[in-house]
Order: structure tokens, then C-alpha cells, then sequence
């Protein structure tokens, strides 16, 4: 029995078309396996260059309450991800990110220096939301801006002293957002 060149050139199509097709799921079973651990290590960043922003707008509001009214000073915000709030009338930062990595244990308060974190379990399976926050009971905060909390995306946040100090003894420092 001799196979002729037709069925020769169906047989190699057929093979290539195999082949071709356990090499595309290999890939994606590779692509499935390594995707949450990219999306872990993209939250892991996210969450670290957010404290490091909340960090230095809580130092800059410190610094301006320190050298007295009328000082002023300029920070460039910049959030990939999440949503920044700011409480007007107390002192309160909060950011909060929606996350499937479980980046810390859930319903545990984690203080790190003047911040503190949060994992909370959302009604999505698999869905949390990382919330980090730094208050102060020193300071006190009015916000003005065209915007409204939450805030997002890119912004300036000017902090100025006002030289007004409440009946608790605080400062009262404007947080502009432009």
C-alpha cells in the first residue's frame, strides 16, 4: 500500500494543525497560571506607591501647620488606581482600591507608622477592598475644590495654612484640589 503525495500533504497539515493547536494551549494554560501573580505584584506596587503618597501629603500638611498662616505648598497627586477621599472638617485621608490579591489578612487593622491598613471582603466573591488611611486629631482639613470626593487620575493639591485656629486648638489647614 503506497500513500500518495496527496493524502502525504493532508497528513502534514493535519500534524501542523495539531501541533499548532497544543502550542496555543500551552500558552494560554501558561498566560492563566501567570496572570494572578502579575495582577499581585501590580496591586503589591500600587499599595506601596500609595503609602509613600499619603506619606508626603501628611508630611507636607505638617510642615505648612508647623511654620504658621500663610504658609503654602504644592504637591502633584497622581492615583493609577484606587480612589482618594479627603474628610472635610477633621483630619482624615482614606484611599480605597478594589483588588482580587489578598495582600494582607482580612478584617485585621495593620498600623504602619502613621497609616493604617485594611482588607475588607466585598459581596463579590474574590473581590476586596484595600483601604489605607492616616487621621490626626491636630490638624483640621477644609477642602475646596471643583471636584468631589473620590478623587482619581492625576491632580494638584495646594495646602495652605489659613492662620485659623478652631476652638479645639487646631489649625485649620485648606486643602485645595485642582
Amino acid at each position: 500500500m503506497t500513500i500518495n503525495s496527496k493524502e502525504k500533504q493532508g497528513q502534514i497539515w493535519i500534524s501542523a494543525i495539531l501541533f499548532l493547536s497544543i502550542g496555543v494551549m500551552i500558552i494560554v494554560l501558561m498566560l492563566s497560571a501567570i496572570m494572578p501573580v502579575v495582577d499581585r505584584l501590580a496591586d503589591r506596587n500600587t499599595l506601596s506607591s500609595t503609602k509613600n503618597l499619603l506619606l508626603e501629603i501628611d508630611e507636607t500638611i505638617k510642615t505648612v501647620a508647623r511654620e504658621g498662616p500663610g504658609s503654602q505648598r504644592n504637591l502633584d497627586i497622581t492615583l493609577n488606581k484606587g480612589e482618594l477621599y479627603f474628610q472635610n472638617d477633621t483630619y482624615q485621608i482614606k484611599w480605597i482600591m478594589e483588588t482580587e490579591s489578598e495582600l494582607m489578612e482580612k478584617g485585621i487593622d495593620i498600623p504602619e507608622g502613621n497609616i493604617v491598613q485594611h482588607l475588607n471582603a466585598t459581596r463579590v466573591d474574590q473581590i476586596s477592598n484595600l483601604m489605607l488611611w492616616i487621621t490626626s486629631d491636630k490638624y483640621n482639613t477644609s477642602i475646596n475644590s471643583r471636584f468631589s470626593n473620590p478623587f482619581t487620575g492625576k491632580h494638584t493639591l495646594t495646602v495652605k495654612h489659613t492662620g485659623i485656629i478652631l476652638l479645639n486648638e487646631n489649625p485649620l489647614i485648606e486643602l485645595k484640589i485642582t
